[in-house]
């Protein structure tokens, strides 16, 4: 559902959140179109500088203006577009044999298979940026861990004192959480963007793959005949004769 003026004036001037409960700054622009569908959005960044972030990466939640991270935007999207691809993939193949042109399905099935080729190469494009991004997240939460070690080192030796130490404290876990939750989110996707595709990837069997039919009963193989007795040399024959 696209983003209206109605909707978003009034987080205007208030901070804007990641979906993992960072804050990435304060809403301050945005510009929309004569439908009032908002186009984009300006936020600025710890009073350093603004970002102009798109419309389709901003959504409402809980009472928030959410930013979703680009990465994730880029991967959900192909994520759809292949499921799309793999979903007519499979309607293709249930015509194809039919009452259609022949020269009509092969028309469609090209211009899929163009289709998924393209789609394949951004969803490995996605998949590395995904991969980096956990890489990033796991050398931050290293940064995090040793600036909490070194916090409570300093609380446990006096030289820091309590107030300053929870307020310290509480930052660094909600940052740390954050990551926790980006990365358990990366993997999630990462996984269903290779599942999808590879279900995209796999061509699936058509009518025309039929199995032979196999006989009701196979048939009986032949009586064996059995075999006269052989004899080995040393082995005694005995006659009975009977007397008239």
């Amino acid at each position: 559902m696209p983003v209206t003026v109605d909707m978003i004036s009034k987080y205007t001037g208030r901070e804007v959140e990641d979906e993992y409960g960072r804050t990435l700054g304060v809403l301050v622009s945005f510009y929309s179109d004569v439908e009032g569908i908002v186009e984009a959005v300006e936020v600025k960044l710890a009073d350093r500088s603004i970002e102009k972030v798109e419309a389709d990466r901003v959504k409402i939640g809980d009472g928030k203006l959410l930013i979703v991270p680009e990465w994730k935007h880029k991967a959900v999207k192909v994520i759809e577009a292949l499921d799309r691809a793999y979903k007519r993939r499979k309607a293709i193949e249930s015509i194809e044999g039919g009452d259609l042109p022949s020269e009509v399905v092969a028309s469609f099935k090209l211009r899929l298979a163009e289709e998924i080729k393209k789609l394949k190469r951004l969803a490995e494009e996605a998949k590395e940026t995904i991969k980096r991004r956990i890489d990033e997240i796991s050398d931050e939460s290293l940064h995090v861990a040793r600036a909490i070690a070194s916090l409570k080192m300093l609380y446990f030796s006096g030289e820091v004192g309590e107030a300053h130490y929870t307020q310290s404290i509480n930052h660094l876990r909600r940052l740390r959480d954050a990551l926790t939750r980006e990365r358990e989110d990366a993997k999630r996707i990462l996984d269903k963007l290779e599942k999808t595709l590879q279900a995209a990837s796999t061509g699936v069997a058509g009518r025309g793959e039929e199995k032979k039919p196999q006989p009701a009963h196979a048939p009986a193989a032949p009586a064996a005949v059995p075999k006269p007795p052989v004899s080995t040399p040393g082995d005694a024959i005995v006659v009975h004769v009977e007397e008239g």
